[in-house]
């Protein structure tokens, strides 16, 4: 009777697995795809290394999963995933700076092993974290910086580098967070070496000029340059600026960065997403003002002039664009605002020498002058801030407060139009009561106790 997988002991259990990667290696290897078995999941990687050309790869492939399962790294093995990064690793193979079967264990976790045995086995210096991690993606070309990092190797001499960087940027390469990919570590590297924050530099790092095209470059490098000296920058902003610059870049190659603004910038990147967005509609619905009076409110913080006003959104563009950087759906309630059953306001905050910032979408009932929602960006909640905003405009404006929400008062201090004065502001409450309801449960307990009293006498 065969003996039961579970029964067998662990030096059977090896010996079967390395009966099967040996034999798998002599075999004529066919094109297999994985059919989620061990066997398939080797006949797949053994078959995508050849038995003529390279054969170092094939033999490295062997010697890690023989040792692997003899470090009981059983894990790794199990998963797909895993292996297809120890294939990668094979690649490698003549490049292997110590012999495998010196490794290890370390560590319970799949990654956490496999970083292990990719130090061990091309990292004699200290290399960045973030290109460890290259071994787990596909551009071979960071696995081999890593291997040349690890081997020695300055940052400014590895193979096949894209950018140009000055021996700050170098540092700050090898110095990146672990959480970028490379070449989000080389725009984060260059923006702090042009003297960009490191918040901006993140940002930088993360936005779409981390697509780097070597044959475009001398153009790129000025936009780094370029953001690296602007506060405040937004990812989903920057990135629409980088939609905006490849298509003037592409249509003329003579377009360039000098004496450009952020905020001239903004809007021409504004009115260029509202041409593409109106060729890709086709028709633009248009409606007329509700009548709704708007906010306007002038302070100033830290010195400067700050306006906050609600602005109200008259057309199918005006739409796309709120929803666009609000990261929500209004685009979808044209057709409503067309046929009266609604209307939208923006509600903005415009810091003097600075580009507008949305703060919440606002969509008020016709005709009944009703607040229906108010959403922050992502459909979240309105900070305190803008619902005491809010408040004020639907005192000035007449407006009714959204039914099912309550209101709690406190004393707030603030300057409107430039002038200091109290006032009382109502902002939403955590609690949702009906007064009404609250008022009626209260009016029949008043009377029950009445009752009692008076049947005790």
């Amino acid at each position: 009777m065969k003996t039961n997988w579970k029964t067998q002991n662990v030096e059977n259990r090896h010996s079967s697995f390395i009966q099967l990667v040996e034999k798998i290696d002599r075999e004529k290897n066919k094109p297999t795809r994985y059919k989620r078995t061990i066997e398939t999941m080797l006949l797949e990687f053994f078959g995508k290394t050849s038995k003529k050309r390279y054969t170092w790869k094939r033999e490295t492939f062997k010697r890690l999963l023989i040792h692997l399962y003899n470090q009981k790294c059983y894990a790794i093995l199990r998963d797909y995933n895993s292996v297809e990064v120890v294939h990668k690793m094979s690649s490698f193979g003549n490049k292997i700076v110590r012999n495998i079967e010196d490794w290890k264990q370390e560590g319970f976790e799949k990654e956490e092993q496999l970083k292990s045995l990719i130090q061990h086995c091309f990292a004699i210096y200290e290399t960045p974290a973030f290109l460890e991690s290259s071994f787990f993606r596909s551009d071979k070309k960071y696995m081999l910086w890593y291997i040349q990092i690890g081997r020695g190797k300055s940052i400014k001499e590895l193979s096949q580098m894209p950018v140009q960087l000055t021996s700050k940027m170098a540092h700050e390469f090898r110095n990146a967070p672990p959480f970028f990919e490379a070449n989000q570590a080389l725009r984060y590297a260059q923006a702090l070496g042009f003297g960009a924050s490191v918040e901006t530099a993140k940002t930088i790092g993360f936005s779409r000029l981390s697509i780097i095209r070597e044959s475009e470059e001398e153009f790129w490098v000025t936009v780094v340059q370029f953001f690296a000296k602007q506060k405040g920058l937004v990812k989903n902003e920057v990135d629409q600026i980088i939609d905006y610059l490849t298509y003037k870049y592409r249509e003329d190659q003579s377009f360039s960065m000098k004496s450009r603004t952020l905020n001239a910038l903004v809007n021409q990147t504004r009115d260029w997403h509202r041409n593409v967005y109106k060729a890709e509609i086709g028709e633009v619905l248009t409606w007329k003002p509700s009548g709704i009076k708007p906010l306007y409110v002038e302070e100033v913080e830290e010195g400067k002039k700050v306006v906050y006003k609600t602005v109200e959104l008259l057309n199918s563009v005006d739409l796309y664009e709120e929803g666009n950087e609000m990261h929500h759906c209004v685009a979808e309630y044209d057709d409503d605002c067309k046929d009266k059953a609604c209307t939208i306001f923006s509600l903005q905050r415009q810091v003097e020498g600075e580009p507008m910032k949305r703060m919440v979408t606002i969509e008020v009932g016709l005709p009944e002058r009703e607040i229906l929602q108010a959403q922050a960006k992502y459909n979240e909640e309105p900070d305190k801030k803008s619902a005491e905003l809010i408040d004020l405009w639907m005192t000035n404006a007449k407006i009714k407060k959204p039914k099912a929400v309550s209101y709690e008062t406190y004393q707030v201090q603030a300057n409107v139009a430039g002038e200091g004065n109290n006032r009382v502001v109502h902002v939403p409450s955590s609690d949702n009561y009906d007064m009404s309801e609250v008022a009626r449960v209260i009016f029949w307990i008043l009377y029950f106790i009445f009752k009692v009293i008076l049947f005790s006498r």
